[in-house]
């Protein structure tokens, strides 16, 4: 029996030869049914999962197409198909119901004295012929006797909607096929169904942009931006269009979404269906919160999207907007000393308690209680840490907190406030007469000392990255860097002067660039400066002869500041 299957299909083979068509009767979903093949004589059934001898049974979707092969032995013959199929051809089936199929082989007679048998296993719908005539084999198994010795060339020639893959066994590729006959030989020819050609583009398509800030896409009709509309033209199916991103004045690309991607100021594509692009512009310096005598500096806090700062509108509170400009919204009523946050959580202290609440907004939970908690630091699996200084009766400790568990991961340090945390440790600084910058591990351990810098310092602020720990002074203001794998500790600020104020001072490290303020000292430039990790690339981010320059904060694209009571968001 032939059908119109195009190629044989492999539909979710669930039990391979030797499994009682019983137990798969039992096992099997309402939407399949089951082939059962038996074979008798020399030879196999190839089509239903794995090679077929004696008893398979295999389970498909209702409805599935099979296009199986009967490959004789060497010494034997293919006598015929019964059960669901007939002849002696392939057998293509369609399992709208359980089917049963049997395939019979019988021993054939070696070939005459002289000659060799070459046998030719059609896979698929084509059709191989042989030079010498001898061999005409359309999409079955067969087999011809030739003279020993001889040089055979194979044919193949795809059947209608086929294409041919090319063969096995006894030759290889897509090529030609010629072989010498000197023993029986075998080879496969593959043949595989063509994919249907792709639809004829549309005779029109819509292209349209979508532009986030102050900028304009341009190209194939589109002038779309903040002050121009038209960002939806009609082109022929299969045009090919070159856009062009334009940022407006101080402004700087960000980037393409939709069809186009990348952060190049072109995209060329092809327009074969309605296509939206998109893209983003973002200015240089924004005013994220303009001087409106409600911001109270200096702390802030970032998460991966919102920037979070405390304003006095009706009493103090924690506000949060997006990072790249927005709405600002209440978060919580808060007195604030210090701040850090998740995408999840906002943490805070007013140097009395520690307390969280979720990032929108909502139920506000007290942490813990004592004086005076100063810094605080998050890790990349949201363990929250932070430094309790000197007081009555102790000399201070380091607390590690994880889904609301507190320990204590150092006591009797002297904690000076500033923390920070990487992969493997705490590091904090100490308010001894000596000045010092400590590690513990993560969850406690032996404290080591990194820096004593004797009568001479104060340290500020600490923070760190996978090459340095880095710490600022808090009287001189100047910046160090002390190199994690050798110990060597270099001066990263030299270039701009001391700064005399400790209150304020900021120290932030991104990208192993290292962000501080300059809001003191012996002037008279004043502002937010950078250099690289390794001391090179120092400069001015920002800068005046004013000294309003307050909480630092810094993410892969932009620094984030106080400035006359403005919050600034500047691209890196």
């Amino acid at each position: 029996m032939r059908g119109g299957m195009s190629a044989f299909a492999l539909a979710l083979f669930a039990a391979a030869c030797g499994v009682s068509s019983n137990e798969t009767d039992q096992n099997r979903n309402p939407q399949q049914v089951t082939l059962r093949v038996t074979t008798s004589g020399s030879g196999l059934v190839r089509g239903a999962g794995s090679d077929c001898r004696s008893s398979c049974s295999a389970q498909y979707v209702k409805g599935s197409q099979v296009h199986l092969v009967a490959v004789p032995d060497a010494d034997s013959s293919f006598s015929g198909w019964s059960g669901a199929c007939s002849g002696t051809a392939a057998c293509d089936l369609t399992l709208d119901a359980d089917r049963d199929l049997a395939a019979t082989f019988a021993g054939s007679p070696p070939p005459p004295p002289g000659q060799r048998r070459l046998t030719v296993i059609v896979q698929g719908h084509g059709r191989v012929t042989s030079r010498p005539a001898g061999l005409d084999c359309d999409s079955s198994t067969c087999s011809a006797d030739f003279a020993d010795g001889i040089s055979i060339s194979l044919d193949a020639a795809p059947a209608s909607g086929f294409n041919f893959d090319g063969w096995g066994a006894g030759c290889s590729g897509p090529g030609g096929c010629t072989l010498t006959l000197r023993s029986d030989r075998a080879v496969y020819a593959n043949f595989t169904a063509q994919q249907p050609p792709p639809p004829p583009p549309p005779s029109q398509a819509h292209l349209v942009a979508s532009v986030t800030g102050p900028g304009t896409v341009t190209g194939g009709g589109l002038n779309c931006g903040e002050s121009t509309a038209t960002c939806d033209v009609t082109l022929a199916g299969g045009s090919t269009v070159t856009l062009t991103a334009s940022p407006a004045g101080r402004t700087r690309f960000m980037g393409w979404g939709g069809a186009c991607s990348g952060t190049t100021t072109t995209c060329e594509l092809t327009v074969n269906a309605d296509t939206k692009v998109t893209a983003e512009f973002q200015s240089e310096v924004m005013a994220l919160a303009p001087s409106d005598g409600t911001n109270i500096y200096p702390v802030m806090a970032l998460n991966s999207t919102r920037l979070f700062w405390p304003r006095w509108t009706n009493g103090s509170a924690i506000w949060s907007m997006p990072k790249k400009g927005g709405e600002a919204v209440r978060v919580v009523a808060a007195s604030v000393t210090a701040m850090a946050a998740d995408d999840a959580y906002l943490y805070w202290t007013d140097q009395h308690s520690l307390y969280s609440v979720p990032v929108g907004g909502g139920e506000v939970a007290q942490l813990a209680s004592a004086w005076p908690i100063e810094k605080l630091a998050l890790d990349e699996v949201g363990a929250l840490y932070w430094t309790v200084g000197p007081g009555i009766g102790t000399n201070g400790s380091v607390h590690r907190m994880q889904n609301r568990a507190d320990s204590v991961i150092a006591s009797d340090q002297y904690p000076a406030g500033a923390v920070a945390v990487d992969a493997d440790y705490v590091y904090f600084a100490t308010s001894t007469a000596s000045g010092a910058v400590r590690r513990v591990p993560r969850k406690g351990g032996t404290v080591e000392s990194l820096l004593d810098c004797a009568a001479t310092c104060s340290v500020y602020g600490v923070r760190v990255d996978a090459e340095n720990v880095y710490w600022r002074e808090a009287y001189s203001g100047k910046v160090f860097a002390r190199d994690k794998k050798t110990g060597a500790v270099r001066t990263l600020n030299g270039g701009n002067g001391s700064d005399g104020s400790t209150v304020y001072a900021d120290l932030q490290v991104n990208a192993g660039v290292v962000y501080w303020n300059r809001i003191g000292g012996l002037g008279p430039v004043y502002g937010i400066f950078r250099v690289n990790g390794d001391g090179t690339g120092f400069g001015a981010v920002d800068s005046s002869n004013d000294a309003a320059w307050y909480g630092l904060a810094v993410d892969d694209d932009a620094v984030y500041y106080f400035h006359a009571s403005s919050i600034i968001r500047r691209l890196k």
